[in-house]
C-alpha cells in the first residue's frame, strides 16, 4: 500500500562561509565559520532517499512532524510557521487547498492551535 499523503521535506547543505579560509586547522569544526543552504520539496509520498537524506520531514496531510534533527523540541506549527515564512510563495496556496476551514481573511493559513488561540 502506497503512502500518498503530502509531506514537505527539506535539506540543509553545510558550506564554509569563507571557503579560503577551509585549510586553515579547525576552521570546520567552528560553527561561526558555517552557513547552510536551505532547499525543500513539497512531495506525494516519501521516497527511501527523502527518509535519509533529509533533515526535516513534515506531513502535511496529517500536520505532524516526521523527522527533524535541528531541533527536536520544536512542534508542527512552529516549524510550518518557519517555512511558510521563507517560502509563502509555495506553501501557503498548498496548505489554503488542504485546510480550507484555517485561512484567514489575508489568505493566511493558521494552524488548528493558532486558530483557536486568537
Amino acid at each position: 500500500m502506497n503512502n500518498k499523503n503530502i509531506y514537505l521535506v527539506a535539506y540543509y547543505h553545510m558550506k564554509p562561509k569563507d571557503p579560503k579560509r577551509t585549510k586553515e586547522p579547525g576552521y570546520m569544526t567552528n560553527t561561526d565559520n558555517i552557513e547552510f543552504d536551505e532547499s525543500i520539496n513539497i512531495t506525494r509520498g516519501l521516497k527511501t532517499r527523502d527518509e535519509l537524506g533529509a533533515k526535516v520531514i513534515l506531513d502535511l496531510t496529517n500536520q505532524v512532524v516526521k523527522k527533524n534533527t535541528f531541533n527536536d523540541n520544536l512542534d508542527f506549527p512552529s516549524i510550518l510557521a518557519h517555512y511558510q515564512e521563507g517560502y509563502p510563495k509555495y506553501i501557503n496556496p498548498l496548505l489554503a487547498q488542504l485546510y480550507p476551514e484555517q485561512v484567514d481573511a489575508n489568505a493566511n493559513v493558521h494552524s488548528k492551535e493558532e486558530k483557536e488561540g486568537s
